[in-house]
This record gives C-alpha cells, sequence and structure tokens, in this order.
C-alpha cells in the first residue's frame, strides 16, 4: 500500500506540473492574444476615424456640388431668358432690316425713274435749247432785214427830194444785206469711234473689254446701249492695255453684261 501511494503521488505530481506549465502557456497566449486584440483594435479605430474624415470630406464637397450645380442651373435659366430676349431683338432686327431693304429698293426705283425721267427732260431741254438758239438766230436775222430796209427808205427818201436838182445816185446801205443766218460753230473735234462690250458690272463700276490698245483714254465718255435703247453713260476711270473700267453716269437703265459700249451714240 504505501509503495502504491508513493508511486500515485509522482503521477499526480508530474500531472500538476504539466498542468501548471500549460496554464503558464495558455495564459501567456491569453496575453499575447489580447495584446495583438488591442492593436487590431486600435488600428481599426484609426481606420474608422480616417473612414469618418473621408464621409465627412465628400458629404461637404457634396453639399458644394450640390450649391454648384443649383447655381448653374439658376445662370441656366437667367441664360435661357437672355437668349429669348435676344431672339426677340433679333427677330424685330430682321424685320427693320427687311422693311429697309423693301424701302431701298423702292427708293432704287424712284431713283432710277427719276434719273431716267432727268435724262429725258435733259434731251427735251437740249431739244428746247437748240430751237431758241435757231429761234434767236432768226430774230437776229429779221432784225438786221429791218434795219436794211429802214436804211433803203431813208435813202429813198433823199432821193425823192433830189430829184429836181440832181441825179439820183444809188447809194449803199449801211448794213449789208445779210445772206442766210447760221449758229456759230464750236470748235469740237469729232471722238473717234470706239465700241467694246461690257464684261461685267458691281454697284457702280462697268468693266469693259476695251483698253488703250483700242483707243481708251482716261476721262473718255462712253455711251452704253442695248440694241438701239439707250441705258446710261460711263466714265472711264481705269485703263489697261485690253480693257479698261467706269463709273455710271446719266442712269436710265443699269447695264448688263453683253451690252454695247460706245463713243458714238
Amino acid at each position: 500500500m504505501m509503495v502504491t501511494f508513493v508511486g500515485s503521488s509522482k503521477n499526480y505530481k508530474s500531472l500538476y506540473d504539466e498542468q501548471t506549465q500549460l496554464a503558464r502557456y495558455t495564459q501567456a497566449e491569453l496575453v499575447k492574444k489580447d495584446e495583438f486584440f488591442n492593436a487590431q483594435a486600435g488600428k481599426y479605430k484609426e481606420a474608422e476615424a480616417a473612414l469618418q474624415q473621408n464621409i465627412l470630406s465628400l458629404e461637404a464637397e457634396k453639399n458644394k456640388l450640390v450649391a454648384d450645380l443649383r447655381k448653374a442651373e439658376r445662370l441656366s435659366i437667367q441664360y435661357q431668358e437672355q437668349a429669348d430676349s435676344w431672339k426677340g431683338v433679333m427677330t424685330g432686327f430682321e424685320q427693320s432690316v427687311r422693311s429697309l431693304q423693301a424701302s431701298l429698293q423702292q427708293t432704287q426705283q424712284q431713283l432710277d425713274t427719276a434719273r431716267s425721267q432727268g435724262i429725258e427732260d435733259r434731251k427735251e431741254l437740249n431739244q428746247i435749247t437748240a430751237d431758241l438758239y435757231a429761234k434767236i438766230v432768226q430774230l437776229q436775222s429779221l432784225e438786221a432785214e429791218r434795219r436794211r430796209l429802214l436804211e433803203q427808205k431813208t435813202d429813198l427818201e433823199k432821193q425823192l427830194g433830189s430829184l429836181g436838182t440832181a441825179v439820183p445816185v444809188p447809194s449803199r446801205p449801211v448794213t449789208p444785206q445779210p445772206g442766210v443766218a447760221t449758229p456759230a460753230a464750236t470748235s469740237t473735234v469729232a471722238a473717234p469711234d470706239i465700241k467694246g462690250t461690257v464684261m461685267g458690272v458691281s454697284e457702280s463700276l462697268v468693266h469693259l473689254s476695251i483698253g488703250s490698245a483700242d483707243g481708251v483714254r482716261e476721262n473718255m465718255l462712253l455711251h452704253v446701249t442695248r440694241g438701239d435703247e439707250f441705258h446710261c453713260d460711263l466714265m472711264v476711270t481705269n485703263v489697261d492695255i485690253n480693257q479698261s473700267a467706269g463709273v455710271l453716269q446719266l442712269v436710265k437703265q443699269r447695264p448688263q453684261i453683253g451690252d454695247t459700249a460706245s463713243t458714238q451714240l
């Protein structure tokens, strides 16, 4: 019995030592686990704080973007209202331009009519002036004839008074007997017969197919016709060898490409 008790005591002591050593190891492992847990918990809190800060930053950025969006919407509405206003202004402006264009076209037509009438009036005035000159020449001829007849009458009266004492001598009138009265000749030089074709027409400049080689000179006056109908005059301002250009004068009708331009009307 004594041997059995001693043997059993050794076994229990050995088991106790093993359990004590295991408990110490387990306690050390528990301490390590606690330290690891505390370290992970600290990292988690740091990550949570950083994430919370990021959330706050994103929330502020979101609020700023929402404010910018609302501001952009207000500006868009304002710009749309301005665009609608400018659209109305442009519509009114286009109507005014169309009205001005119609008025300008009507004024241009009236001006062309007035120029045509002015050309006709000038032709009529020239004809009246020529007739007046002819009448003045006839009047001067009649006045000269009257003076001559008065001188003949005076001479005859003198001859009748001296019939009993002297032989009548035919007297020569002081004013010679006029012939057919004609207007004074003008010292004009006939312009050379130059003829060309209208090659282009702009607002007030006309381009011709003739130049200095054809006898065209600067400030030369050409007449533009279509068939037998007079349209306008052309004062040459630019001369090249084979072409020239000039400005319109006395516009009865605007010239067209293919019309004839010549010095002789």
